[in-house]
């Protein structure tokens, strides 16, 4: 019969080996949920781009009709009667995690609608360009990294439970 001492170092190290894993896993999240957000903004931007071309409309009645995570965390916002592109603002902010991504966002926001039908379409054509290569530079990365971080997790925990045993 096993004796109890045993036991507990046997129980630590799997939760250790399994605390490992799910640090790998959460960070491999964070880069599934940074190309998810990308995808996002760029169906934005291409659903804002036939909005403006077509509808004419003002931007607030756009943001509000938008099914993106932005346009629905902006129109939450209590900002958002009296300036929905602050709203817009605020919400890239909350949800994008990196200030790469937050800072190609705020230049986004800021140009909404600050000119015309024609000068609105050419912001939004460049920014789709420049959000369409950053979301090819974070495929990339989810690609590279994320089996990275699991197996880092995976073999940091067993690289622990073997220091401690």
């Amino acid at each position: 019969m096993p004796r109890l001492p045993d036991m507990m170092k046997l129980l630590g190290s799997v939760f250790l080996l399994l605390g490992g894993l799910l640090w790998g896993f959460s960070k491999a999240r964070e880069l599934w949920q940074r190309e998810r957000l990308l995808g996002q903004w760029q169906r934005l931007i291409e659903s804002l781009k036939t909005g403006v071309s077509f509808a004419a409309r003002p931007l607030g009645d756009l943001i509000r009709e938008d099914g993106s995570p932005f346009c629905r965390e902006a129109a939450a916002s209590p900002l958002f009667s009296q300036n929905p592109q602050q709203a817009l603002l605020q919400a890239g902010n909350r949800l994008l995690p990196r200030q790469g991504d937050k800072a190609l966002y705020q230049g986004f926001a800021q140009g909404l609608g600050a000119s015309d039908a024609a000068g609105q379409l050419r912001h939004l054509e460049l920014y789709a360009s420049l959000v369409g290569q950053a979301l090819l530079e974070a495929r990339e990365e989810r690609d590279k990294r994320s089996r990275l971080y699991i197996c880092l997790g995976l073999f940091g925990g067993l690289t622990l439970c073997l220091l401690l045993l």
